[in-house]
């Protein structure tokens, strides 16, 4: 499967209240490593990492990204218009406009699923409905939102 990776999947990494957050990513990424899935970040993503305000852990998750192999794709005019959509349905909080980035990122490109931890703004049932809804509306195919313990679930 090709999988979008937000950036809560790379910083879950170094997550020091929630070990098994860890564990599942880490399981995750080396299912990447081992070639059964495509991992794809955008230049969202790398937005992210760079205004991370700890100039340690942005080292570490620019260090990670590395050794992960990515495709990473460059946001573009239909992106742009999708993500305009999507604000105007308004099914995300107004403060999470960088989610509904990824979410466009990740349907104009075509992924099978956009993988995160953020279950606040992407990973629900309102969100997954909202994009489902326009992107059947306007054509584009549905793509899953789902997090890493849902994409390593069915492999084990």
């Amino acid at each position: 499967m090709r999988l979008y990776l937000d950036t809560s999947v790379i910083g879950a990494l170094f997550d020091t209240e929630m070990p098994r957050r860890v564990e599942i990513t880490r399981i995750l990424l080396n299912s990447i490593l081992e070639g059964r899935h495509i991992a794809i970040i955008s230049n969202v993503v790398i937005e992210e990492i760079e205004q991370c305000p700890l100039d340690n852990l942005r080292g570490q998750l620019l260090e990670e990204i590395r050794k992960i192999p990515l495709q990473i794709l460059s946001e573009d005019e239909e992106c742009a218009d999708l993500l305009d959509i999507y604000e105007r349905e308004g099914f995300i909080r107004k403060g999470a406009r960088l989610d509904l980035r990824h979410l466009a990122m990740a349907t104009v490109n075509g992924v099978d699923a956009v993988v995160s931890w953020n279950f606040r703004d992407i990973v629900n049932i309102r969100t997954r409905r909202a994009v489902h809804s326009v992107n059947l509306r306007l054509g584009f195919p549905l793509v899953e939102i789902v997090s890493p313990e849902e994409v390593i679930e069915y492999e084990t």
